[in-house]
């Protein structure tokens, strides 16, 4: 796989071709306009990283947006994967493992929401070190924080 710059065009060709589980859950969080507002996001997400095959065909966008507002470091981890994905899962899995290792050692927690259409995923989450609470029939709250640091859940859940 190839890490490029993502651009317009091949954010619009991952759009196009984004795995069914993916799309439901932009749905879901976007709630209209999808590409137009995937593509914007992307565009301005800080820390980012963008995989394309051999052919530049996309597979995965993915990053670590900073978030603002805490003392602490914290880091919302997250990631969009194409139908090509199938035939990169070992070397996507091998990249986003040292991703997550190395936002590991810059952040105190990490966390996320995942919406039930990728609630397989959770799965390798949590051979990451991640774990996850049930926040609603819709989607599930995951989160890694380091060893000895607290957080209160609440200001995530909101339960």
């Amino acid at each position: 796989m190839i890490e490029v710059v993502p651009n317009k065009q091949n954010l619009s060709k991952l759009f196009d071709n984004l795995r069914k589980e993916d799309f439901e859950e932009l749905k879901f969080f976007l709630k209209d306009n999808y590409k137009e507002n995937f593509i914007k996001i992307c565009m301005g997400a800080k820390n980012k990283w963008f995989l394309c095959d051999k052919s530049f065909n996309p597979v995965a966008i993915g990053g670590v947006e900073d978030v603002c507002g805490h003392k602490e470091k914290i880091g919302q981890v997250w990631l969009m994967c194409s139908n090509n994905v199938t035939r990169h899962k070992l070397e996507l899995f091998k990249y986003i493992k040292n991703k997550i290792d190395e936002f590991k050692k810059r952040y105190k927690l990490l966390f996320n929401y995942i919406y039930k259409s990728n609630y397989d995923a959770l799965k390798w989450l949590e051979g990451f070190g991640f774990k996850y609470k049930n926040t609603s029939k819709d989607y599930r709250f995951f989160y890694f924080k380091k060893e000895g640091e607290k957080f209160d859940i609440r200001y995530y859940t909101r339960k």
